[in-house]
């Protein structure tokens, strides 16, 4: 018995599932329902394959299910596949004409890539780094058809990228084509993403870990050196706080007075979140804290909330000292730089360090992160302590369901961590236990 037509108001009622699903209307016409909720119209049929002359089966994109200019409902799309199977009779492949770009569905690649990153809800620097990667492929494959899009086409594109030298950048761009062209298969005007074909052309890109020291005589040596940094003042304290804080650089060097409760005075009841998460805390883990506004972090879209960051003794006085050098008004930068408005930049105090004989492959700005951790490990603190003083994302179910913030643990981290550079800083090597 033949399967009943599709109908409107059938279609209007099929619902997403966890995996895409046909619904068939006739003739090789289907419907295919996707996860995120899009019905896209397909059409399946068996073609001459020019090059060896054996018959195929392909399937046809013919558009998104709807009513709006740029959809098509079910009608149009019964008459979209009547075209096809006319377009068969005459011994022309409906798919090889849209190859060629001249389908009625044809759309330049460049559109599509343009449509899809006007539809992101990227931060400014994260569409910068976006709108560059885009540069390194349109000019070569823009003006081709998406819907006809090969990966022969893309593999040169790749390898030239690979063989200048710029092996992490062919990858980012590999990604991108696939997620422009994935854009494309929702809107309808793809069948599907070939450069996921290409995966394992690109030698592979180990991320390099940041340079760091980790034996206490040479964080001792590096200590003393920055005492004894002489320069403009946001860079000298930024020196001076960043291996305290376990912050990136950019979380430090961006931050703000208002950010700062440099006296603790916090009633109780006070609130504190971390992640999404607010708890009742009593004033007994009240102290100096500083406040990061997630929108600063670097996983804010994982963990939106604020990230806490305890201030030991040694903290409070170097910022009550560039209190009174940079004003502390709640809405001026900590750190400003030469540009008014703007604070200090991770060059700068790449260049600082490289004026006290520190350059890049003996520890960077970023390095100081791996020291506090590597130190804090081998005292035998707690992993989880360390790591949410970090602000790593647990993205493990238990992750996932542990929202604690242990501020009073992580405030006496901090302060034995200050106190364990003011004894390196003296030449001494003295363990936990022994201190």
């Amino acid at each position: 018995m033949p399967a009943e037509k599709l109908t409107d108001r059938a279609i209007r009622a099929l619902k997403p599932a966890p995996k895409s699903y046909k619904r068939f209307d006739g003739r090789g016409l289907y419907l295919e329902v996707m996860p995120a909720g899009s019905k896209l119209w397909r059409l399946q049929y068996r073609a001459v394959r020019s090059r060896d002359g054996k018959r195929v089966q392909q399937v046809l994109a013919l558009g998104r299910y709807g009513c709006l200019a740029d959809e098509v409902g079910l009608e149009r799309a019964r008459e979209l596949a009547a075209e096809a199977r006319a377009q068969l009779k005459t011994g022309r492949d409906p798919m090889g004409d849209r190859r060629r770009g001249r389908g009625a569905q044809a759309s330049p690649l460049r559109a599509l890539a343009e449509e899809w990153a006007d539809k992101q809800p990227w931060e400014p620097r994260t569409a910068r780094r976006e709108r560059q990667i885009l540069a390194h492929w349109l000019p070569a494959l823009g003006s081709l058809a998406a819907s006809s899009l090969l990966p022969a086409d893309i593999r040169p594109v790749l390898l030239a990228i690979e063989a200048s030298g710029r092996g992490d950048t062919a990858h980012r761009v590999r990604a991108q084509i696939g997620r422009v062209l994935r854009f494309g298969v929702v809107r309808g005007v793809c069948e599907r993403d070939v450069a996921a074909d290409l995966r394992g052309l690109l030698a592979p890109v180990h991320a390099e870990k940041y340079a760091t020291l980790t034996k206490p005589e040479e964080i001792g040596e590096l200590m003393r050196a920055i005492d004894a940094y002489s320069g403009d003042p946001s860079t000298e304290y930024a020196l001076k706080i960043l291996p305290l804080v376990f912050t990136r650089p950019g979380e430090l060097r961006n931050a703000r007075w208002g950010e700062f409760d440099l006296n603790g005075c916090v009633d109780a009841g006070a609130r504190e979140s971390q992640g999404s998460v607010s708890t009742e805390r009593s004033v007994t883990a009240a102290g100096p804290l500083w406040r990061i506004p997630g929108e600063r972090m670097k996983m804010r879209r994982k963990n939106p909330g604020e990230h806490l960051v305890p201030l030991s003794r040694q903290i409070v006085t170097l910022l009550t000292d560039l209190q009174a050098i940079t004003g502390g008004n709640p809405n001026g930068l900590l750190f400003p730089g030469l540009v008014a408005g703007k604070p200090i930049s991770d060059a700068t105090l790449g260049q600082a360090l490289r004026r006290l004989g520190y350059g890049p492959d003996r520890i960077v700005p970023h390095g100081f992160r791996a020291m506090a951790s590597t130190q804090l490990n081998e005292q035998g603190f707690a992993p989880d302590l360390i790591e949410l003083q970090l602000a790593h994302i647990d993205s493990t179910v238990r992750g996932i369901y542990n929202r604690a913030t242990r501020l009073q643990e992580r405030r006496e981290m901090l302060q034995w961590w200050a106190d364990r550079l003011d004894t390196l800083r003296t030449g001494a090597v003295a363990s936990r236990d022994a201190a």
